[in-house]
Order: structure tokens, then sequence, then C-alpha cells
């Protein structure tokens, strides 16, 4: 166990980098001001100016945090890494392990979703995750470390469906696969909308076809920032058979669930990120539309 002072330290160190790396991003270079400003403000339409002015002044806190966490994570000891990242209800894996269930994890770009590379050391399962290789040789080997250090075992973003198939298809191959399922689709992929934040949203389907395909629990990661730096990831199955579920409908589960984790606290969702560049219409959302 750590002493308070060596705790200290490093959380000290990490919110001095991260004071710097503020006034970086808000004053110096101002990054992605409008694309920030511009999600805010249609995401919360009834937030004054000045409401909105503050919440992006808290974003450009959190993503200042982001940037530093994962070197906090990587110097921390394990009784540091316990008080970063929380893990409830885990017992839910265990059951579902016993059970011999895949699990289809659903995370989001709420919080810090890169603590989530500690999930082996609290369930059974194997645990995957698709990532999308950065083109810097240096980047994509020091990210790997970091993700693969507890155990992650890293596919890339095309081929994670087609393996995740093959391998978990095989008996006694259960495994958790992690997705990360707010993202915006790729351009050949714009074909299905639903309505979020008030705006048709553009939305990938693969994680809904995963769980059809081989009949896996789905749960939820609700992710809640409880102080600097530290945050619970709270696990809560979805109650869907994805087998015998609607089109679409585990999918407009998750971006509800998402909804409800922005509203309780709006300055951790990746608001800088230009999640609505290709949206049709409002009134085309929940609808399957070509693009």
């Amino acid at each position: 166990m750590l002493p308070s002072k060596p705790y200290s330290f490093w959380i000290l160190l990490a919110g001095f980098w991260a004071e710097l790396i503020y006034l970086v991003l808000r004053y110096a270079i101002r990054y992605r001001y409008e694309t920030i400003y511009g999600n805010l403000s249609q995401a919360f339409p009834t937030k004054r100016p000045p409401e909105i002015r503050r919440l992006l002044k808290r974003y450009y806190r959190h993503l200042s945090d982001l940037c530093v966490e994962p070197f906090l994570f990587a110097v921390a000891s394990p009784h540091l890494r316990a008080r970063l990242a929380c893990f409830i209800n885990t017992e839910l894996l265990n059951q579902l392990h016993q059970a011999q269930r895949p699990v289809v994890l659903l995370a989001s770009h709420y919080g810090n979703w890169e603590y989530l590379i500690q999930l082996p050391l609290y369930c059974p399962y194997p645990v995957y995750t698709a990532y999308s290789p950065p083109r810097k040789r240096w980047v994509d080997f020091l990210l790997g470390r970091l993700r693969k250090r507890f155990g992650v075992q890293l596919i890339p973003q095309q081929s994670f469906y087609r393996q995740m198939l093959a391998r978990t298809k095989q008996p006694a191959k259960s495994a958790l696969m992690v997705l990360i399922a707010d993202q915006r689709p790729g351009p050949a992929s714009l074909k299905h909308q639903l309505l979020f934040l008030h705006q048709a949203t553009y939305v990938q389907l693969g994680a809904e076809r995963l769980a059809q395909q081989l009949e896996a629990a789905v749960v939820f990661v609700d992710c809640v920032k409880v102080s600097r730096f530290c945050y619970e990831y709270r696990l809560k199955g979805v109650n869907l058979s994805p087998k015998q579920a609607e089109p679409l409908a585990l999918t407009q589960c998750y971006f509800e669930q998402l909804e409800k984790q922005i509203h309780r606290s709006p300055a951790y969702w990746l608001w800088s990120h230009d999640r609505w560049k290709t949206s049709l219409h409002p009134s085309s959302a929940g609808k399957s539309v070509k693009a």
C-alpha cells in the first residue's frame, strides 16, 4: 500500500501538468473552440450563452485531465490505481461467466475510457477491444504497451467483428468485448440515425450485430467522475435479448443511457469531436437512411 506522501506527489504532479495543458488549450490555441461551443449549444438549446461558456470552461479542464491521466495511470501503484478507477458490480460479470455467456460491454467517450484497460484484473474473461492503429509507429508502440499492460487484447477495428465471431464461437471461448459505441460511423456506413441530444445522429450497429450473432449478454458502463483523476465504473445489465430485439432497439437503449449520463454531468463527454458533421435533419432520425 502506498503511503500518503507518494499518493499526494503523483496527484499534485498530474494536477500541475493538467493546469499547464488547460492554459494552452483554452487560451493559447483555443483548441476546437467553435466545434465545442457549437456542439454544446445544439445539445442544450435551452441553456443561455453564459451557461454554455461555463460548460465549455469545465470541458477544457476535463480534457486537460484526460491528457495526463494515461501517464498517471502508468506510473501508479496498485493502491493508487484502485483509487483512480473503481469498478462497481463486477459480480455481474462473474455470474455471466459462470453461465458461459459472452459479454458485449458498451462504453463511451464519457469520463475516462482508457482506465478500462484494468478490466482483466476484475473479471474472469479474456478481454478484447477494437482500436485504430495510429499512423506514427512510436505512438502505436507506446499506446499499445499502456493498453495491453493488464491483459487487454487489442484487435484492429477493421477486423474486430470478424475475429470476435471466429474466436467466441469456439467451444469454451466466451469473451468480454469492450466497444466504444458512440463513435461516428465511417463514410461508407452512414445508413442509420437516431435522435440523440436533440439531433439526428448517425450510429454504428457493430455492437448490436455482434451481440445478436453471439447471443451475448449486453452490459452498459455508467462512468462517474467522483473527483479529479478518479472515476467509478458502474456495470449495468441491459434487459434486452439481442436475438429477439427489434432492429436498432439495443442501439437506441445505449444512446438513451448515454444521454442520461451526459445530462447528469455534461462537461465530461468528448465535445471536441465533430460528432454531427454528417447528420441529416432531425425528422429523419430513427430511420434507415442511405447516404
